[in-house]
C-alpha cells in the first residue's frame, strides 16, 4: 500500500483532505514513480495464467488487420495521396504519385521516423499549393506537444529550421513561401498562429491571431475553394472566427462574427459568401450566409432553417454543391444541394445502427463525394458518390478474415430511464446466443461534449464477442445522438443524467435478456472514464468488471487546478468550481470525492505516463482509494504505459498488447481463460 500525507485543499470555507496528493509529484518524489511501477509488476503477476491466452488475443486480433494494405488514393491537383502499410510496420508511408498511374513518390516513412523511439505521432501535415514542400508535425513524447518541420519533396532534405511547441494545424499561403501554425503556451494550450516565412529565423515570426483566455483553443484552416485561411478559437459552447486572404500573407486578419457567449458558429466559403452553420436561434443548428464584405451578424440570411428532428452538424461548400451533414434519429444521413438549382437530395442508409462520415474530398471542383460507412456488424467501407448519376460505387472494403457479418444481429433499441426518458442502445450479439441471460453483458459508454459514440465496426470488439459475449453501447444524455438538445441534458447542473442513463440501460438490457446484473463488463474512456467512475460508486454491485481508461476520476480537484492544460475550457462543460453552486454539484458525482466503505466490482484503471488531458495520478489516487475502503475481494489493478499519453501505444500493432492484457483481465474475471 502506497503512503498517506494528509493534503489539505480548501474552497468555499470547506476542507477536503487527499491523502494521496503527493503523487502529482513525478520529479520530486520517488515513490510516485516507484508506485506505478509497481502496480504495472502486480497487475503482471495477477495475469501470469494468462500470458498464453493475451498471445492468442495478440494474434487473433492482429489476424484480423491487413499487415500489407493502401488507402484509396485521393486526388488533389495533379497528384494522388495515399497511406500504405509494409509487413511489420506499425506506421503508415505517406505517399503520392502524380496521376493515377504515376510513379510512386514517399513523402514520409513512419517507420523511419520512429526508428528507436518509444513512442511517435505525426500530428498533422501540409503540402504547399506549388506541390514542392511539405510542413509536417511530431510528437516523440505522447504529451501531445509537436515539433515542426518542412521538407524539400524535390531534394528530400529538411529545411534548418524546427520549431518546438507547435501543434496541429498548418496552412500555407498560396505563394508556397509562407504559411502559418498554432502553437501552446506555457499550460500546453494552443492559443495563437503564427506566420512563418521559408528560410527566416523562427524567432521573428509573425502573430497573425492570439486568444488570453483559457477557455478557448486556437486553430487555423484552409477553406475548400483555397481562398482564405481561417483561424477559430473555440470553447465547448462558443466560438469567434477570423480570416486572412490566403493570397496575402500580410494581408489584414479580419474578424467574421465577435463571439457571443451564448451561440457557437463554424464557417464555409462560396462564390464570395460565407456561409455559417451556427446554434444562435435554434439549438440543433441553422445554415446562414452572408456577403464576405458584410459577415456580421446583422448580415445573416437564413438558407436551411433549424429543425427539432434534424440535427445538423456540419456544411461544407464544392463548386457546385455543398454537403450538409445531419444526424436524425441519431443516425447519419447527407443532404446534397446544388448550388445553382437549389435542388437537393439524400443519402440514407437501410441498417438499424450504423456509423458513416464524410471522406477525404480534396478537390473543390469535382461531382464525386468520398464517406466511410460501417456498422456493428459491417466492416468499414470507402463509398464515392456520384452528384450527377445519384449512384454509390464502393471504392474499398475492410477485409475481415474468417469474419461473416451474417453470423450477428445488430439492433436499436430505446430503453426508459429513471426519469422517463428513452435512451437509444446500439447492440451486437451472435446469432447464436439465446437472450436468456446467461451470456455475459459488455456495455460501453462515453457521454460528454457532445461527442457520440457511432455504432460502426470494432473488430477488436469481436475477441470478447466470439467468447460468449453480448455488447452493447449505450448512448447517454451528454451525448449529441439524439440532438443538441441531448448533449445539453447531460451537462452542467444535469451530468448526472448521463451516469443514471447508463446505469438504467444497463439494468434494462439485462431485463431483455441480453445479460444478469452481476455480470456486465463496463468500459470506458477519458470523460468516458469519469463515466466509470461514476457507476462504479451508483451501482457497484451492477457490474462484474469495470475497465477505466485513462478515466477522468478527479473531477473537482482538477477543476480547481487552473495550472493544468485544459481546466479552463473545462469550464462549459462541466462548470467552474469557483461558484459554490458548480462545487457543491461537481462534488455530489466526483468519482474520487464519493468512494465509501463497500464492496466494488474488478477495476482495471490504465494511464499514461505523459498524458496532458488526464493526468496519470488521477486514476492512480483512485485506485489506491478504492483498494482503502473495499470491503470485498474484487481485483482491484492499474496499468501505466510509462512511455505514451492519452492515447496509449502509438504503433499499429504495438497497441493490440496493452488490448490483450486488457481482454485477459476481463475474461478472466468472467473465467473464461
Amino acid at each position: 500500500m502506497p503512503k498517506k500525507i494528509a493534503h489539505e485543499l480548501s474552497a468555499h470555507g470547506e476542507t477536503r483532505v487527499d491523502e494521496y496528493y503527493w503523487m502529482r509529484n513525478l520529479e520530486e518524489d520517488k515513490d510516485v514513480r516507484d508506485f506505478l511501477n509497481n502496480e504495472n509488476k502486480n497487475l503482471d503477476k495477477y495475469l501470469e495464467d494468462t500470458k498464453e491466452l493475451q498471445k492468442e488475443l495478440y494474434n487473433e486480433m492482429r489476424s484480423r488487420k491487413k499487415e500489407v494494405d493502401e488507402t484509396v488514393p485521393s486526388k488533389e491537383g495533379d497528384y494522388y495521396y495515399y497511406n500504405r502499410y509494409v509487413l511489420g510496420g506499425e506506421y503508415p508511408i505517406y505517399c503520392r504519385k502524380l496521376g493515377i498511374d504515376g510513379a510512386e513518390e514517399v513523402l514520409i516513412d513512419g517507420n523511419e521516423l520512429a526508428k528507436d523511439k518509444e513512442y511517435m505521432d505525426i500530428g498533422s501535415y501540409s503540402i504547399s499549393p506549388n506541390t514542392k514542400l511539405m510542413a509536417y508535425t511530431v510528437d516523440e513524447e505522447g504529451d501531445e506537444v509537436y515539433k515542426l518541420y518542412i521538407k524539400n519533396l524535390e531534394t528530400n532534405e529538411l529545411y534548418s529550421e524546427v520549431i518546438e511547441n507547435s501543434y496541429s494545424s498548418i496552412c500555407w499561403f498560396s505563394d508556397s513561401e509562407h504559411f502559418c501554425y498554432n502553437v501552446l503556451n506555457e499550460k500546453l494550450r494552443p492559443y495563437e498562429v503564427r506566420l512563418h516565412k521559408l528560410g527566416e529565423d523562427v524567432a521573428n515570426d509573425k502573430v497573425l491571431y492570439t486568444e488570453d483566455s483559457g477557455e478557448f483553443f486556437v486553430h487555423c484552416s484552409k477553406g475548400n475553394d483555397l481562398k482564405y485561411i481561417f483561424f477559430m478559437s473555440a470553447g465547448s459552447i462558443s466560438s469567434e472566427y477570423s480570416y486572412i486572404s490566403a493570397d496575402d500573407p500580410n494581408g489584414e486578419v479580419k474578424l467574421v462574427q465577435k463571439r457571443n457567449e451564448k451561440f457557437e458558429y463554424d464557417v464555409d466559403h462560396h462564390n464570395g459568401e460565407f456561409f455559417i452553420l451556427t446554434n444562435d436561434e435554434h439549438h440543433n443548428f441553422r445554415v446562414v450566409k452572408c456577403p464576405v464584405e458584410n459577415c456580421s451578424r446583422d448580415n445573416w440570411e437564413e438558407v436551411i432553417e433549424g429543425s427539432d428532428e434534424k440535427y445538423i452538424v456540419n456544411y461544407e461548400s464544392f463548386k457546385d454543391f455543398a454537403v450538409v451533414t445531419i444526424k436524425e434519429n441519431g443516425l447519419t444521413k447527407f443532404q446534397f444541394i446544388n448550388h445553382e438549382t437549389k435542388k437537393s437530395d439524400f443519402i440514407e442508409f437501410p441498417q438499424l445502427a450504423y456509423s458513416a462520415s464524410e471522406g477525404e474530398n480534396y478537390e473543390y471542383d469535382t461531382d464525386k463525394f468520398r464517406l466511410s460507412y460501417s456498422s456493428l456488424n459491417t466492416p468499414w467501407s470507402v463509398l464515392e458518390y456520384d452528384v450527377n448519376t445519384k449512384k454509390m460505387e464502393e471504392l474499398k472494403v475492410q477485409e475481415i478474415p474468417n469474419f461473416n457479418s451474417d453470423d450477428y444481429t445488430v439492433e436499436r433499441l430505446l430503453i426508459e430511464g429513471r426519469d422517463g426518458t428513452k435512451i437509444p442502445v446500439s447492440t451486437l450479439r451472435k446469432k447464436s446466443t439465446e437472450l436468456n441471460g446467461d451470456a455475459p453483458l459488455f456495455v460501453y459508454g462515453y457521454g460528454s461534449y457532445g461527442h457520440s459514440v457511432e455504432p460502426g465496426f470494432r473488430d477488436d470488439y469481436l475477441s470478447l464477442i466470439e467468447r460468449g459475449f453480448n455488447f452493447a453501447i449505450i448512448h447517454p444524455r451528454g451525448s449529441s445522438t439524439l440532438g443538441r438538445s441531448w448533449y445539453e441534458e447531460g451537462k452542467f447542473l444535469y451530468k448526472k443524467n448521463t451516469f443514471f442513463d447508463f446505469v438504467d440501460c444497463t439494468k434494462g438490457l439485462c431485463s431483455l435478456g441480453y445479460g444478469k446484473e452481476g455480470n456486465v463488463i463496463a468500459m470506458g474512456g477519458s470523460a468516458g472514464g469519469l463515466l466509470m467512475g461514476a457507476i462504479t460508486n451508483i451501482a457497484p454491485k451492477l457490474y462484474k468488471t469495470i475497465i477505466a481508461q485513462v478515466p477522468f476520476v478527479d473531477v473537482l480537484t482538477t477543476m480547481l487546478d487552473k495550472d493544468l492544460p485544459l481546466t479552463e475550457l473545462e469550464y462549459k462543460e462541466w462548470g467552474n468550481p469557483e461558484y459554490k453552486e458548480y462545487y457543491d454539484y461537481i462534488k455530489s458525482y466526483s468519482p474520487y470525492d464519493n468512494l465509501e466503505e463497500v464492496e466494488y466490482p474488478n477495476i482495471l484503471a490504465t494511464a499514461g505516463l505523459n498524458d496532458p488531458r488526464v493526468t496519470y495520478w488521477e486514476p492512480a489516487k483512485w485506485v489506491a482509494r478504492i483498494r482503502d475502503r473495499n470491503l470485498g475481494k474484487s481485483e482491484v489493478h492499474m496499468f501505466t504505459n510509462m512511455e505514451a499519453g492519452h492515447g496509449g501505444a502509438s504503433g499499429r500493432f504495438e497497441y493490440l498488447n496493452e488490448e490483450a492484457m486488457v481482454y485477459s483481465f476481463i475474461l478472466k474475471n468472467f473465467s473464461l481463460n
